[in-house]
């Protein structure tokens, strides 16, 4: 009788991320002080185990005190929260009839002056330069595109998916907003209408990444609920959650 001899089949462990088809960055946008619905929010994030990525308005540190400063440290150094710069004053105006903001139409020694402000800012603050950045409003145009090219401090940059500026960036990884996280508007995430959106576009590949803004500090009652039947939702479709400078290590494996 002959004996079978069967090949041993080599078992390849594949690093978290790569078994990882879909990545979730959560963009919580407007951190202007300690605010309850912040900290609140902070927390309820750490309770689903999802990291937070949170937009701050530069010019808040100069309206805040040192607190704050603290606040922001506390919240970080807990590996759980990600700061990003989200301009200077989150300004926008009608000028003769035109729309500009911060960062779209108001000139390209604005926008410089204004991104180099909340990074000082920052490092006076927080030790340590913003390496996300995310416009007020999403606005940009190629102004924005020379300001972030020229500042090498700024790796990533949220924007709007198919944002044709946002092609001309150089060294810079894309964090794009492929699906809504507030379906019915600024601070008003909506579950039922998310995941109706959500199983319209599954199906297709290359919805591989997604940025979800969210506005905590404009969330009602509600708003915290349907935030969290989203991150839920999400986790149980497969998706993991990382903070922007744990997805910009990723794509260096």
């Amino acid at each position: 009788m002959k004996k079978l001899i069967l090949p041993l089949l080599a078992v390849v462990v594949l690093p978290a991320f790569a078994e990882t088809k879909r990545i979730a960055i959560i963009k919580a946008d407007d951190v202007t002080g300690v605010n309850p619905k912040w900290e609140r929010f902070f927390k309820l994030a750490e309770e689903h185990g999802v990291p937070v990525s949170a937009g701050v308005i530069g010019n808040s540190f100069d309206k805040q005190d040192e607190k704050y400063d603290e606040w922001l440290k506390r919240w970080e150094a807990t590996g759980k929260v990600e700061f990003w710069h989200h301009g200077w004053d989150h300004r926008r105006w009608d000028e003769q009839g035109q729309y500009k903001s911060e960062f779209s139409g108001s000139g390209f020694d604005h926008q410089r002056d204004h991104l180099a402000k909340t990074q000082d800012a920052a490092k006076a603050a927080l030790g340590k330069p913003f390496i996300a950045f995310g416009t007020p409003f999403n606005d940009m145009d190629v102004d924005t595109v020379k300001v972030l090219n020229a500042s090498p401090e700024l790796k990533m940059f949220f924007c709007r998916p198919q944002s044709e500026p946002a092609k001309e960036l150089k060294d810079k990884i894309l964090l794009p907003m492929n699906l809504q996280g507030e379906n019915d508007g600024t601070g008003k995430p909506n579950f039922a209408k998310f995941k109706e959106v959500y199983e319209a576009k599954k199906a297709d590949p290359s919805l591989t990444f997604c940025a979800f803004q969210f506005h905590p500090g404009a969330f009602a009652e509600e708003g915290f609920a349907e935030f969290s039947s989203i991150v839920e939702y999400l986790k149980a479709e497969g998706w993991a959650f990382m903070l922007p400078a744990e997805y910009a290590k990723s794509l260096e494996k």
